[in-house]
């Protein structure tokens, strides 16, 4: 076989077998060339820290009593999210591009998209996001001017009328809304008809904490926040985690199909966000 025809063959059983491995949304880490940092970019994913109850749990090898629960998933989260963004859409980013931002932070008007983990233990009330004054004020003010805030990461009823009490803190009157499929968000970029629980990696790697995938007694549901002009200010994902979804792209025992789900949801807040 000539050589120019030996390398043409090689090159093309080479893509061949990458493709056949390529079985998620972001099977391959990126191999891209030197990346610039944060603050060089057009998007950054923003995360926000607050003030949060003390847990109160104590387990063996384990502490969770000053567990800062809003850095749940990071920072792994944030750099799989950011690779999936760069690879799949246009958007300026890179997988440095993110940053953690006190709420009361000025720097925070300066990007459309924040993201708050409200992680609740599942096991009791109590624990999470306590908004301060300061920082209720300020994520009131951010969401009027424009910014948009994606909630995640908390389970069960009890918690839900945590997220309401501290929902009331930044705008007493204004209450959520599930959000219909054909709300424009699940359509921006992605197609999505049906919002599928994103797991939390207890339940995938049985960890025993009395949950089962798809449980009938925590449904999956989308809500948003609308400031007076019928604009989406916060969208709400309630009894999902879709932190986990980005952050275990890579582990084995972490089902491949809600890490899909999880980057498609995502991506399309962050789509909708930059163009509204």
């Amino acid at each position: 076989m000539k050589p120019l025809l030996l390398l043409i063959v090689m090159v093309l059983l080479s893509m061949s077998s990458a493709l056949a491995q390529d079985e998620s949304m972001l099977a391959e880490r990126a191999r891209a060339p030197a990346e610039k940092g944060a603050g060089e970019h057009e998007f950054v994913f923003m995360r926000g820290k607050y003030v949060n109850y003390p847990t109160g749990v104590s387990s063996g090898y384990r502490d969770f009593r000053n567990r800062a629960w809003w850095q749940t998933d990071f920072d792994g989260a944030e750099r799989n999210l950011l690779r999936a963004l760069r690879r799949y859409t246009s958007i300026d980013t890179s997988s440095e591009s993110f940053k953690v931002l006190s709420l009361t932070d000025p720097e925070l008007f300066e990007n459309p998209f924040l993201y708050i983990n409200m992680k609740r233990v599942p096991l009791y009330s109590g624990n999470g996001p306590n908004f301060s004054v300061q920082e209720a004020a300020a994520l009131r003010e951010y969401m009027l001017r424009g910014g948009f805030v994606m909630v995640d990461d908390f389970w069960g009823p009890e918690h839900w009328q945590d997220f309401l009490v501290e929902l009331a803190k930044i705008f007493p009157k204004r209450k959520p809304r599930e959000l219909a499929l054909s709300h424009p968000i699940f359509h921006c970029f992605f197609d999505i008809d049906e919002i599928t629980q994103v797991p939390g990696r207890g339940v995938t790697w049985n960890f025993g904490w009395g949950f089962s995938l798809d449980n009938a007694d925590y449904p999956t549901s989308v809500h948003g926040l609308f400031d007076d002009e019928n604009r989406l200010m916060m969208v709400v994902n309630f009894n999902t985690d879709l932190g986990d979804g980005l952050e275990h792209t890579f582990d084995q025992f972490y089902p491949t199909r809600y890490c899909n789900e999880a980057y498609k949801l995502v991506i399309n807040y962050i789509i909708h966000a930059m163009s509204h």
